[in-house]
């Protein structure tokens, strides 16, 4: 027969151990609880986008980059997703690289790089173009753009945001880095039977042929047009842009 006084000890270790499992338990379910609430908690507009700050933004309007990043209603901070929000903003026509970061306890923070147009080019149903140096149709717009260089590139439904097909690098190319001081000389970018030619105001051309050492060729051409007396020339030939070759007007028919 058990010792009266052993099984009540028994009984007292048995009951601990149980206070101590409802403890945990209690515990446990506490934290859970306090877990839901400030999960709950993080999800109101307390803990949401209030405030956006967008940098680098000049031709991209606040309202469309707001739009896109979907977070027009003070969208939670938890529910941000930055990547998912850079891949939507760079596909607008502008925006070459978008950076976004989020900033607790209500703020959004976008940086944003935007391309840089290089030429403009008629569009078939009038109006023009602005193009970057890969193509990116940026805008289009009634009148001629000032400051940019005219390509003759065949541009009839491309919508901002579009891209231009591989044959109008060589145009794209000589027209990033003609220099400033050669745009108001310039009238038109074309291709021809001898590569890129520049169709200069005033009836000259000057024949630049492919894309390569551009900058030693436009060297050259401001020297020819601000040293030579070039009466009576039609043509420049800079394709060997250390000796550049002058071409009679009676001549020039013959220079694509």
């Amino acid at each position: 027969m058990t010792d009266p006084r052993i099984q009540a000890r028994r009984v007292s270790v048995e009951r601990e151990k149980g206070h101590r499992r409802l403890s945990i338990l209690l515990s446990v379910l506490a934290a859970a609880g306090l877990s839901a609430g400030a999960l709950a908690i993080l999800h109101t507009s307390l803990f949401g986008a209030r405030t956006i700050v967008i940098a680098g933004a000049v031709h991209t309007p606040r309202a469309e980059i707001v739009n896109v990043s979907g977070l027009q209603k003070a969208r939670p901070l938890l529910d941000v997703n930055a990547g998912t929000i850079s891949r939507r903003l760079e596909r607008l026509p502008w925006v070459a690289n978008a950076t976004v970061r989020v900033e607790w306890p209500s703020t959004v923070a976008i940086a944003v790089v935007e391309r840089v147009p290089v030429a403009t080019a008629r569009l078939s149903r009038g109006g023009y173009a602005v193009v970057d140096s890969t193509g990116r149709v940026l805008a289009d717009q009634a009148t001629r753009p000032i400051g940019l260089p005219l390509v003759a590139l065949a541009v009839s439904s491309s919508p901002p945001g579009a891209s231009l097909g591989a044959s109008a690098q060589p145009l794209l190319e000589t027209a990033a880095q003609l220099p400033v001081a050669l745009v108001p000389r310039v009238r038109e970018i074309v291709t021809g039977a001898d590569g890129v030619v520049l169709r200069l105001k005033g009836g000259m051309r000057a024949v630049m042929g492919d894309d390569q050492a551009l900058g030693e060729k436009f060297i050259s051409l401001a020297t020819v047009l601000g040293k030579v007396d070039l009466a009576g020339v039609g043509s420049i030939d800079l394709r060997v842009a250390t000796a550049p070759v002058l071409t009679p007007l009676v001549s020039a028919s013959n220079v694509q």
